[in-house]
Formats: C-alpha cells, structure tokens, sequence
C-alpha cells in the first residue's frame, strides 16, 4: 500500500489557491518566460515572483535561464504516486471548466513568437546566405560526407537557403526543402541551379510539414531547432517523417548568452544544453541518441556547435 508523501498536506494547501493552478495549468501547455506569464496574467511582477517561488519549492516547476531572460515549465507529475494523480486531476479540472479564458490569449502568444521569426526570415535573406554564420565550419567536409552515406530520400527541415539539402543532392540523394519563408526557398532554388541539382521545395511550418509518415531515410535539422517556439513538436514530425530506421542529423549551438541573436538571427532559443538536447530527442521517440560538441568557429568565440544523430526505432 502507497504511503502518503510527507508534504502531501503542503502540496494541497497549494492548490487550493486559483490563481497558483492557473499558472501550473498555462505552464502544462507551454514553456514559459517570467514577462509572457505577467501579460497572459495581467499580475505584477512582485505577486508572481512570489507564487512561482513557492510552487518552485515545491518541486512543481522547471526553471531555467537563457540569456535575460527565465523561463518555467510544468515538472511532469509522476502519476503513480498520489501527489502526482491530484495534480493532474486539478489540471484536467481547470482545463475543462476555465481553461478556454486563457487558451485563446496563448495560443496568440505562441503564434505571435514564432511570427516575430518568420517576419525575420522573410524580411532578411542574406541570414543563411554566403555571409559568415555561427557553425558553417562544416560546409566542405560536408560535401564529401553526403557521398559516403547511402543514397536515400534526404528532407532539410527549417532548410533556409537549402545549403545542406544542396551538398546532398549534388551527392545524388533524392532532396526535400522545407521553410516557411518564399525568400528563402527562393534562394535555395537558386542554389541548387547553380550547383546544377534539383530540389523539391515546400513551403510549410516545419513542425506541420503535410508529407507522408515515414517518407525520408533522413531528416537533416540544421540550426532550426532554436527558431522553433516548441523545439519537442519539431523533433516529433521529423521521428513522423522518417521511415523505420532512419536518422535525424543535428546542428545547433550549445547554450550560450548572446541575447543580440533573439533580434538580429531571430533566434527563440539561446542554443541548447547537450543533455537537454538528449531528453528532448527522446522524448520524441527516438533511439541511439548521441550529442557532440564539435568546437567553435573562431570567428565567433564565443558560440559553439552541438551536433547530434538519433534514429527512429525499427518495429
């Protein structure tokens, strides 16, 4: 028989409270910064301070901070014990009886983010032109390695310029580019006339593609994972997308605190933390996952590239 977890009472005392559950609840959708959890709630900053502190105690938030700027999320509760099915049958309560207050003004914030990057996107071109950029160290050892892997059906998603998917095909893979921006598509089309190559382009939300389950031997997913608002929904469609056994191939940057990325690149993510990297690929489903740290650029000290591999699991 489950004994009751010593600060079950605390843990009640809590929730007892509406305004404390609306914040476990909105953080249950979404991550969260400090400033878009003061406009969705329309508190002060002294009185949500205060409220996520104690419910932080509690061990029912996860905090981290990138940058400026903090953010919290909802510390999956573990429902085979009894604190973590209470939580979760208030959370399902709220949501079912008060919840659509807020859903309509998160969904408005969530798309307001991720219009702040496509707005970059289509307004700046030259992004992932042939300027100089964090991690384009790779570019020519790429080249040779797309000749070494085994021909196959290759997608780039959050594929820019198409710089990737282009080495790819010029290697002989069958090549899928998909980016929400006509700007870059267009100019990944010219990239790939110049390189003398053909490239399928789909204009599309990179974590609601519209292709077929398990259509590619391989998802490439270069440095487009700190542009996604929901970095797991992303990873979720390319495990979709692959066929069983193929791989997604990863290059980002590790976390870091230069805020000028958020306005100048458009960046919602100041890189990631390689074990945060980790969890998320599994989380999404897959297997065999490993991360790297290949070393910085030196014209840009400061920021260094992670570069990881999964694969989705054969049946």
């Amino acid at each position: 028989m489950e004994s009751a977890p010593k600060d079950l009472s605390n843990l009640l005392k809590l929730l007892s409270d509406p305004g404390r559950v609306r914040i476990l609840w909105l953080l249950s959708l979404a991550e969260l910064a400090v400033h878009e959890l003061q406009a969705l709630l329309d508190w002060g900053q002294s009185r949500l301070s205060t409220q996520l502190g104690l419910l932080r105690d509690q061990g029912l938030l996860l905090f981290r901070r990138e940058g400026k700027w903090s953010f919290y999320s909802l510390a999956a509760p573990d429902e085979d014990t009894a604190e973590g099915r209470i939580l979760r049958e208030i959370l399902n309560d709220w949501g079912e009886t008060k919840g659509e207050e807020d859903r309509p003004r998160l969904r408005e914030l969530l798309e307001a983010r991720a219009e702040q990057t496509r707005k970059k996107f289509s307004a700046d071109t030259t992004y992932l032109g042939e300027e100089s950029v964090p991690g384009r160290t790779w570019e020519i050892v790429a080249r040779g390695l797309f000749q070494l892997v085994p021909i196959g059906r290759v997608l780039d998603l959050g594929a820019g310029d198409g710089i990737l998917g282009t080495l790819a095909a010029a290697a002989g893979h069958q090549v899928t580019l998909v980016d929400l921006s006509d700007a870059q598509l267009a100019r990944a089309k010219e990239r790939a006339r110049r390189e003398g190559v053909k490239v399928k382009c789909v204009g599309a939300d990179f974590t609601r593609t519209g292709l077929p389950d398990g259509s590619f031997d391989r998802v490439l997913v270069s440095h487009a994972l700190h542009h996604a608002t929901q970095p797991q929904e992303l990873l979720r469609e390319a495990h979709r997308l692959l066929a069983p056994g193929g791989m997604v191939w990863m290059l980002d940057l590790s976390d870091h605190e230069e805020e000028w990325m958020r306005s100048e690149q458009g960046d919602v993510w100041l890189g990631f933390d390689a074990e945060h990297l980790r969890t998320l690929l599994r989380e999404a489903g897959f297997v065999s996952v490993r991360v790297t740290h290949p070393g910085s650029d030196p014209r840009h000290p400061r920021l260094s590239a992670l570069c990881a591999s999964a694969q989705k699991e054969q049946p």
